[in-house]
């Protein structure tokens, strides 16, 4: 039999859940009122929520709950989601419409100037499936890296506060790291100064605008991690950036949010991912939420296809794997047990080796070499 304290700690989990199940029903009210304020449409339907609470109590009733509690309970949500809905109605009226691309830049500016400052201390805070991610993903790094023929320049393209550009330091004659913030460019600075790693440099740069700042054929190994390939606009300007400044037989990985990953293809998952960036299907962008409205950024779903077919001819793709599958479809709050943990990264592990086209985790990645034209 349980004890109490066992049973105080799955109640603890259901209450997280229950929560989690709220944010998720407040995200979809978000992007209701959002296709409304587009077409139009009129915020506040009696009509279809009076049937939603009928039919909720019925719901309750034949599961062996009490249909009343259940009935409060969904006319307390639609009560929030409609004070949220007139929050983000009034936040929007009258303010200039910038075009959408700009929008979506200046959200990513505002929004990486807030969480410079604490970035590298949420690595241990972050969810399991973005925490196994980032471990398999830099184990794959370290494989390019020591299969290397060549060890002149590393480029990590979007550091954030680099820390995959001191990661080559230690291996490379040169590395350096570019990144659209100012603000997380001046923390990765810091951290290089810390660790004293005087052949790393930093720099700000707007991938989708500018040239690297390198001569034809001169790195050795390129790097986009943790999605980043997916969140430049001009995807194809900087993959022929990238092949530009590769010398033959230098090698790139590349991370991408995965159009066919088990998380999309599932449909809406009525719980929170245990992933701290999943893609709006229906926005391309992450809606990322700090201390207010969600801030949407750009952030493009591809396919292992998509992703191959927009290779300029010099960058041959020869590997691609996903990960993680199963993690990234679960909550975090069943999440929390180690040996649960490490099970389920054996298993995500495994399924990453799976043959191409097979691929379902909620990233792709996917290296190969610059060729001789």
């Amino acid at each position: 039999m349980p004890d109490l304290v066992q049973l105080g700690e799955d109640l603890r989990k259901i209450d997280r859940l229950i929560m989690d199940l709220v944010k998720r029903r407040m995200d979809v009210a978000h992007l209701v009122a959002q296709e409304k304020q587009r077409t139009g449409g009129v915020m506040y339907r009696p009509d279809i929520e009076d049937q939603r609470i009928a039919q909720i109590g019925e719901h309750a009733q034949a599961i062996g709950l009490n249909p009343h509690m259940a009935r409060a309970l969904l006319y307390f949500l639609i009560a929030e989601s409609c004070k949220e809905q007139t929050i983000l109605l009034e936040s929007q009226a009258g303010a200039a419409k910038a075009p959408e691309a700009e929008r979506l830049k200046d959200n990513l500016s505002r929004l990486t100037e807030m969480v410079a400052p604490g970035y590298d201390a949420r690595d241990g805070q972050s969810k399991f499936a973005s925490q196994a991610f980032a471990a398999y993903e830099l184990d794959l790094i370290r494989h390019e890296v020591a299969a290397l023929p060549m060890l002149g320049l590393g480029l990590d393209l979007g550091c954030a506060t680099g820390r995959i550009a001191l990661e080559l330091g230690a291996s490379f004659a040169q590395a350096a790291g570019y990144d659209l913030s100012p603000h997380m460019v001046e923390a990765a600075r810091a951290n290089a100064r810390a660790l004293g790693a005087t052949n790393v440099a930093f720099a700000q740069l707007d991938l989708d605008a500018q040239d690297l700042p390198h001569a034809d054929s001169s790195a050795s190994f390129v790097v986009m991690n943790l999605g980043t390939a997916s969140d430049v606009s001009n995807l194809p300007r900087v993959l022929a950036e990238i092949a530009r400044v590769l010398a033959p037989g230098g090698r790139f990985l590349l991370t991408f949010y995965n159009a066919d990953a088990l998380l999309y293809k599932m449909g809406f998952l009525p719980w929170v991912a245990s992933l701290e960036a999943v893609v709006n299907p229906y926005t391309n962008c992450l809606d990322v939420k700090i201390g207010g409205a969600p801030m949407p950024v750009h952030a493009q779903l591809y396919s292992e296809a998509q992703a191959r077919a927009l290779m300029p001819e010099a960058l041959v793709v020869e590997n691609v794997t996903s990960f993680p599958q199963i993690a990234a479809i679960m909550p975090d709050e069943v999440l929390g047990d180690d040996k649960v943990r490490a099970s389920i990264d054996r298993l995500d592990r495994e399924l990453a080796k799976g043959a191409d086209g097979s691929h379902a985790g909620a990233y792709l990645v996917v290296r190969g070499a610059r060729v001789a034209k």
